[in-house]
């Protein structure tokens, strides 16, 4: 007989930076809307980094993977000083971080 699991399929790493994206612009739209206090939408981007920082294979990942930890630990830490802070500047900055490692997880592709 086949496998009659119910696994369901990992999130890819550019399926992450979307979801992290996501939880991002939904932040930012509580800042802006004065919802100050703890952000549900800031703790669970800092879940998906944390998610993603454990993923990374230290054994066999080559010279980026300390690279990417170091970006991601930066990462959560900036999440934690918007949580305190509201710093939407801050927090754009971080949204340009992601979108950077989206993309070249797709190459150089542009729009036309």
């Amino acid at each position: 007989m086949g496998d009659t699991s119910n696994a369901v399929a990992e999130p890819t790493i550019p399926d992450q930076y979307e979801l992290l994206l996501a939880k991002l612009t939904h932040a930012d739209r509580e800042l802006d809307e004065g919802q100050g206090g703890r952000s549900g939408h800031l703790e669970e981007a800092s879940g998906i980094v944390f998610d993603l920082l454990y993923s990374l294979d230290f054994k066999s990942g080559g010279e980026l993977v300390p690279r990417l930890a170091a970006l991601y630990g930066y990462i959560a830490n900036e999440l934690l000083q918007v949580g305190r802070t509201g710093d939407r500047a801050q927090l754009a900055h971080l949204r340009d971080m992601i979108t950077s490692l989206r993309q070249s997880w797709y190459g150089t592709q542009t729009a036309a």
